[in-house]
């Protein structure tokens, strides 16, 4: 390890442990990193190998590491996006440093503050700006200081206590106010401390508690009251301890966990009530450890994860608490042991782990994730009427109109579903009974649904279902009636209806539906003549097809329509010809196109589409091979493939992660199915419904993630929210912005920064598109309201707004976003 100065006594007394027991040969052999079990894995590596450093989670859903200690201390940071499972260099500081601390502020930006420079204690701080990617200067605090804490308070300042000056114990606290960059002083710990922990409790106080003061390891514990500035002691804990974690519990309690005391590491765990000030002894660890990271689950259970036990050394294992019982188990173990690493709470509930310390004497570059998510099947009411080949559309009040389809017999008929209360019920009818017809949910509310097939001839006949009636209308009718075509929202409102198949044979033309005039126009025809394609809308705002038939035989070309010019133009080809394929666009902007039928045998590869380049590449494979498959595009970036068939119906289900480009095997439909929709439901479960198995199907399931949260933690977003101008902002209230309440998600040590802050996304309902929307920096978000930055670079239609705080999403709202200047009416039911 790198040297430190003598002055810290904790630290070097450890180390001269570790290195003793290396001698003596307590510790094992150095062997190669193990690939992380069941429920971990890998997130790639950092740029730069790094220990004592932070991680933030940032507004746009990014994690920015900063700083931290390898040969000396480092003034780089780097970014982990998620969506890519890729790092990028973040703008440096201007003062390197570790053992500081990071608070991302209520406008967005980050706080990092104190720390060591390596031969000294720092006293300034900076901000970082997600927007700019630059650092400017935040001041200083008077106190040079590293291992100290800093806490986020409820009103937007930031509570800096205690630490190291570099020769002694600080009792000194400070106070940061972004809203004039000044930090001001306030009242003085009793007992000057560092390596402590601070809580945010739900009052709105903050508990300091254990630590070190420079000679012995404490129980004393202090409230710090930020309406009168002052400390008062509050009960003692049973166990002196430093390098331990604390976490606020859904329950209002608070878990100290671990930690060391003068000469071993602590398996004890211990609960504080802040209603009695008191605490209490609670379950213990199955590994005594220090210096681990600690994280609340969305499931409200907590994580603690590598650390040390002094003696046989640094630790990969993992347990988890249960407030319910008390009790901790086994939660598998990290890829490698690490101590002086970070562990972040990701939006969609998986957590983050990156750098650390090993037993091999080297600084860390590697990261990992856990994912708690289990992913179970669940039924729900069933259909009225049994259909196969029918269409799913999300109503913006959160139902869903399921209509047409076959059963024994085409149909005429439509439904919908209720998710409150998990009953359909029907609706009207259309005037012509139809199945392989497309929906398409336009601005205003309605859905447009076109063509198809009534059992004696393709159709050209187009209707419009209002859904505050009910009723079904007539529009439009296309100029060449076609089925098995594909229809995608254009950002002006539009639809553009490509390819099929017609009286004569499959189509190269193609039409665009004007939902002001009601009529259909004849625009550019595609090179090719193709059905059993798909469309998506690209984030460049042109649309792409892939695949399908022509005459009978599978294709790999795809074109892109340019709705500017009307015109289609050739793109990269997939490498494998393909129909009764899936196409998704993924939150980093590519698409994934999946399995699929070719050659006279399903398929189980998958590949991506790069809009910028124009060229294919290959991704991991699928665990079954299958056709006639849903895929949906989770809250938490990955795919769910469900269903379709391989030599008979399938129920199986897998997840793919666009981070690291695999599958996954999750929960199984009750039922095996082929040919049905799959619709992503405001409350952020999929419901599959009917299709084709054994026999037509009116059975109905539901997919959970799987987080295991309560219902009753879940923030909430009141709605229907206004329709949205691109340019403006997109504002909304609600409840539990700040967790439930002030819930923090990383236990509040110095390298542990608490994600208990909204992050607010924003996705298009007809092609999946997905963006985080930073806050504006003039109206800071509350426990009850969001103001973003202006909404920009995205394309225009249905959407639907989701608040996620601590790895929990809100039930999402429907927005309507439209182009420059344009606003049409939203009909809400």
């Amino acid at each position: 390890m790198n040297n430190q100065s003598s002055t810290q006594k904790p630290i070097n007394f450890l180390r001269w442990l570790l290195v003793l027991a290396l001698c003596i040969g307590l510790l094992p052999a150095i062997t190669p990193a193990k690939a992380a079990p069941s429920g971990w894995s890998s997130a790639g590596s950092l740029a730069t190998a790094r220990q004592e450093h932070t991680a933030t989670l940032l507004n746009n859903g990014k994690v920015l590491v900063v700083g931290g200690k390898n040969t000396g201390a480092l003034n780089s940071a780097e970014l982990y996006d998620r969506a890519t499972g890729t790092w990028s260099p973040g703008g440096a500081l201007a003062t390197a440093r570790s053992n500081h601390s990071a608070t991302l502020l209520l406008n967005g930006k980050v706080l990092a503050a104190g720390g060591y420079s390596g031969s000294a204690a720092l006293a300034n701080a900076e901000l970082y700006d997600p927007g700019t990617d630059t650092w400017s200067a935040a001041g200083a605090f008077t106190t040079a200081r590293y291992h100290h804490t800093a806490t986020l308070l409820p009103d937007g300042r930031v509570l800096v206590v205690g630490g190291y000056s570099g020769s002694a114990a600080i009792s000194s606290a400070r106070l940061y106010d972004p809203a004039t960059n000044t930090w001001s002083s306030t009242g003085a710990l009793n007992q000057a401390r560092y390596y402590h922990a601070a809580v945010l409790l739900p009052n709105g106080k903050v508990l300091v508690a254990g630590g070190y003061n420079g000679a012995s390891a404490l129980t004393s514990a202090e409230l710090y009251d930020p309406t009168t500035g002052t400390w008062s002691n509050t009960g003692l804990l049973g166990v002196a301890r430093l390098w331990h974690s604390a976490t606020l519990l859904r329950n209002g309690l608070v878990l100290a966990a671990g930690g060391r005391n003068a000469t071993s590491s602590l398996s004890s765990a211990e609960l504080y009530n802040p209603a009695t000030g008191t605490w209490s002894a609670t379950g213990i660890l199955a590994t005594a450890r220090c210096l681990h990271v600690a994280a609340l689950l969305p499931d409200g259970k907590l994580l603690v994860a590598g650390g040390l036990l002094i003696g046989p050394g640094h630790l990969s294992s993992a347990e988890v608490y249960d407030p319910s019982s008390g009790a901790w188990s086994s939660a598998g173990a990290l890829g490698s042991a690490r101590i002086f690493h970070t562990a972040t709470l990701l939006p969609e509930g998986s957590l983050l782990v990156t750098g650390g310390y090993n037993s091999s004497s080297s600084t860390l570059s590697s990261a990992e994730l856990y994912n708690p998510a289990s992913g179970l099947w669940s039924t729900t009411g069933s259909m009225t009427t049994a259909r196969d080949l029918y269409s799913a559309t999300l109503l913006p009040d959160g139902r869903v109109l399921a209509a047409g389809g076959y059963r024994s017999g085409y149909l005429s008929s439509a439904e919908l579903y209720d998710p409150t209360t998990g009953a359909w019920s029907a609706t009207g009818s259309m005037a012509q009974a139809r199945n392989n017809h497309t929906t398409t949910l336009l601005p205003d509310g309605k859905v447009l649904i076109v063509g198809g097939y009534d059992g004696t001839a393709r159709l050209s006949g187009a209707e419009l279902y209002d859904p505050s009636t009910g009723a079904w209308s007539a529009t439009g009718a296309l100029i060449t009636a076609r089925q098995s075509h594909t229809a995608t929202l254009l950002p002006d409102g539009r639809v553009l209806v490509a390819g099929g198949n017609s009286q004569v044979g499959d189509l190269s033309s193609a039409e665009i539906y004007d939902p002001v005039s009601g009529t259909w126009s004849a625009t550019g025809s595609m090179a090719t003549i193709r059905e059993d394609h798909t469309a998506a809308l690209l984030p460049n705002g042109k649309v792409i097809v892939v695949g399908g038939t022509s005459a009978g035989i599978q294709l790999s070309s795809a074109e892109l329509y340019d709705p500017a010019s009307g015109a289609w133009s050739a793109t990269g080809s997939s490498s494998i010809a393909r129909e009764r394929h899936t196409t998704t666009l993924l939150p980093n902007g590519k698409l994934l196109l999946v399995a699929g039928y070719s050659g006279g045998s399903q398929l189980s590869s998958a590949e991506l589409y790069n809009p910028v380049s124009g060229i294919w590449s290959a991704t991991g494979s699928l665990a079954t091979a299958r056709e006639h498959h849903s895929a949906t595009l989770l809250p938490n970036g990955q795919v769910l493939v469900a269903g379709g068939y391989n030599s008979g119906y399938l129920s199986s289900a897998e997840l793919y992660d666009p981070a690291s480009g695999t599958w996954s095997v999750t929960g199984s439909l009750a039922t095996a199915r082929e040919r049905m929709p799959a619709t992503l439901l405001l409350d952020g479960r999929v419901l599959v419904a009917g299709g084709h198995g054994s026999a037509f199907l009116s059975s109905t399931e539901l997919y959970d993630f799987g987080l295991g949260y309560s219902a009753a933690w879940r923030q909430t977003i009141n709605g229907p929210l206004p329709t949205l101008k691109l340019g403006d902002q997109l504002m909304f209230t609600g409840a539990g912005y700040r967790g439930a309440p002030y819930n923090e998600a990383s236990a509040g040590g110095t390298n542990t920064s608490a994600s208990n802050y909204p992050l607010v996304q924003v996705y298009r309902l007809d092609n999946e598109q997905v963006q985080w929307l930073l806050p504006d920096p003039a109206q800071p978000f509350s426990v009850m309201s969001f103001a973003s930055q202006p909404l920009q670079n995205w394309q225009a239609g249905p959407a639907q707004v989701t608040v996620f705080v601590n790895g929990i999403p809100s039930q999402s709202a429907f927005v309507n976003v439209q182009p420059w200047g344009v606003y049409l009416p939203l009909v809400v039911k």
